[in-house]
């Protein structure tokens, strides 16, 4: 009975009020907001609030921890949820996900699995082609992933500490300042990292740590605190509308999570110090109403639940935002979905005896619950992969059935009857295989020889963005034929321009360290794109940037020349599952060539070319003379929405080696021809 009464004593309801309330914001954020809604951060402030106060109790009852037991709670809550939703998803994605989603999916899932979601997005967020990839169903298991992460370091922290505070005869004095030195630490990693390279840096849980530090704080601090009535009623006030706000007043351009994140964590913050006693006016009381109470006992499970019911919504309409209606039924889905598996699943495990007597029958629970998720990934990716590699010796059998841009550009051969699609969507390889394209953020410059390296007769240096990197593929065969050495020198999201002109400083930097590795390399040409395209995806616009004029300037002063080939076409995100949907009727994929490109080429309306550039315009290989195709000569065009797939390149490489040699022929002379043109000359 007395534990009981204690139990009674400190459960605190409003607890669940406003967990309710940041999974709800979450939920809204995600389908009608495109904001970050600070629901996670409320999340991660309340998680580090609860197990910082239950292993401080415990190591200052015991004067330890067992971890392995402490694990054992956290598994018993978590995993049942979090496996049942993976399992759900991938029933799902067999029903309504599109192939050219799937490995990213796939991968994805294995990840989250194993609790390494928000490593994943970390290196997607890094990889600016990745990020071409719609979000998956799996995502939301990043802040998952964040949250066992802390529960995997913390018991051995607080062991540290409490060894210390021993050592020390300090008591809660030695936690606080650990806590304080954590969180003051992790804020200022937080608020550095957000600054350089938000994008990874939104799912590091070493950026987050000092989220969960803070209700730690709390956690220690408040059972030696006593604040006023009034004092208690403001802060519970002034929290609650933090909390709220955050994703209606901070902009979708902020960067995140740095000192922003204290919005929404200090707003938890404040709710947690107002309650513990019911006070007369407090928000508490509108906090720990029942049916905030009942929700946010299955928030975990909403949470969770909330984001595949969206994102397999978006797939089934074929839309990229949902109205009012959808959205609440989505919510509707999520909170009845949650509700069952929490009724039916979660809660009877979480009340059940296993792992009372031994830790490890739920340890061991945990990863039999895992196994089915990650064996049935792993053997759909692996089918896939075995799939791709026999259709590709298939392939290679019957080359001449996929030539490609190699030839002009006929509608009645852009896909031969009964010739399968190469290759299929979920086969795209979003990279060269032995590409080494520097990263969005590192401004050092990283230079890769392909070709022939040993005694080749011209050096060719492929500079700039991705819309540069993407035909190494059709350079490297050009290369072969002709014994030159390639030397790649490229960064994601960076053109090869002089000038700030609203870009990164990294950027800025790898593009002056370009300059000064071409003027020691001294190639025989540079190649890079000529235009870049601007304005939404339905009104693109072309234009030569002053950027590029000002870069070929100064590749002038050193002797150096250039061959700028005209950028390619682009298509609308959903490209992949057009041709998924339509692989028998490319034409339902096709986009108005006005719609992509200019009448003509902008180079031809320079009015003072630069000498030392050559410009080729292979438009004709993309499109005819009224629509662009995503499919050509049975070959996949694009590999997203605007990127030269590898196997396309390849089969540009007689054309663009014909063009080259037309505006170069220098390039392609070898030293018999020299001799040949020296005689005549005499002559």
């Amino acid at each position: 009975m007395a534990n009981t009464s204690a139990k009674r004593q400190n459960y605190r309801p409003e607890i669940q009020g406003i967990r309710t309330i940041g999974a709800l914001l979450v939920a809204c954020f995600h389908i009608w907001g495109g904001r970050v809604s600070g629901g996670v951060d409320v999340f991660f402030v309340i998680s580090g609030f609860l197990i910082t106060g239950s292993l401080y109790k415990e190591v200052q009852h015991s004067q330890t921890i067992d971890v392995i037991a402490f694990w054992g709670r956290i598994a018993k809550r978590v995993a049942p949820m979090a496996y049942l939703v993976l399992t759900l998803t991938l029933a799902a994605a067999v029903l309504w996900m599109p192939q050219s989603r799937q490995a990213g999916f796939l991968s994805e899932v294995l990840y989250s699995a194993v609790h390494l979601e928000n490593i994943k997005l970390m290196m997607n967020s890094v990889d600016y082609l990745a990020r071409e990839e719609a979000p998956s169903p799996v995502q939301q298991f990043w802040a998952l992933s964040v949250q066992v992460q802390f529960y995997a370091l913390w018991p051995f922290l607080l062991l540290g500490v409490a060894l210390a505070a021993r050592k020390l005869r300090a008591g809660a004095s030695a936690y606080l300042a650990a806590l304080t030195a954590i969180f003051l630490g992790s804020l200022a990693y937080s608020v550095l990292q957000t600054r350089l390279d938000p994008s990874p840096t939104y799912f590091n849980t070493l950026a987050r740590m000092w989220e969960f530090t803070l209700g730690g704080i709390l956690a220690v601090s408040l059972p030696y605190v006593r604040l006023p009535e009034r004092l208690r009623e403001i802060a519970g006030w002034a929290g609650l509308l933090l909390v709220v706000s955050c994703g209606f007043l901070v902009p979708a351009s902020a960067h995140y999570p740095g000192y922003i994140a204290l919005w929404p964590t200090l707003g938890a913050g404040l709710v947690l110090m107002s309650g513990g006693d019911r006070t007369r006016f407090g928000a508490d009381r509108i906090l720990a109403w029942r049916p905030l109470v009942a929700i946010g006992e299955i928030s975990f499970s909403f949470y969770l639940w909330h984001w595949p019911v969206l994102i397999f919504a978006l797939l089934i309409s074929g839309k990229t935002q949902l109205g009012l209606q959808a959205g609440l039924a989505v919510i509707a889905i999520a909170l009845g979905g949650a509700y069952v598996t929490a009724r039916c699943l979660e809660q009877p495990i979480h009340r059940s005896s296993i792992g009372q007597s031994k830790a490890w029958h739920i340890h061991f629970m945990g990863v039999a619950l895992a196994l089915p998720v990650i064996v049935t990934a792993s053997v759909w990716l692996n089918a896939n992969e075995r799939e791709e590699a026999r259709q590709r010796e298939a392939i290679e059998r019957r080359n001449k059935d996929y030539p490609g841009g190699s030839l002009p550009i006929s509608r009645a051969n852009l896909l031969q009857p009964g010739v399968p699609i190469y290759p299929k969507t979920k086969w795209v390889k979003h990279k060269h295989p032995n590409r080494c394209q520097q990263n969005e953020r590192d401004p050092e410059v990283t230079m890769c020889n392909y070709g022939v390296q040993i005694g080749a007769r011209k050096t060719i240096a492929l500079v700039g963005g991705s819309h540069s990197e993407h035909w190494l593929p059709a350079l490297e065969g050009i290369a072969h034929e002709n014994n030159w050495n390639i030397v790649a020198i490229t960064k994601s999201a960076c053109a090869f321009m002089d000038g700030a002109g609203g870009r990164a400083p990294h950027c800025v930097k790898w593009n002056e360290s370009v300059h000064d590795e071409l003027s020691k390399l001294k190639p025989d040409a540079v190649v890079m794109t000529s235009t870049r395209q601007s304005g939404n995806s339905k009104n693109w616009k072309e234009a030569v940037p002053h950027g590029y004029l000002k870069s070929w300037e100064r590749l002038a002063k050193h002797g150096i020349t250039v061959i700028a080939i005209r950028d390619n076409s682009r298509f609308g995100k959903n490209n992949l599952e057009c041709v998924d949907a339509n692989p028998t009727d490319i034409m339902k994929c096709a986009r108005p060539r006005a719609e992509i490109f200019d009448e003509v080429d902008p180079t031809t309306r320079l009015e003072n070319k630069p000498e030392n550039v050559s410009f080729i315009d292979l438009t004709d290989r993309f499109c005819d003379d009224t629509h662009c195709f995503p499919v050509i000569g049975n070959v996949l065009v694009l590999r997203d929405s605007h990127h030269i797939s590898i196997e396309y390149a390849r089969t540009l490489a007689t054309p663009l080696g014909e063009r080259m040699r037309q505006v170069r022929p220098d390039l392609f002379q070898t030293p018999s021809d020299t001799r040949e043109s020296s005689v005549l000359e005499t002559r």
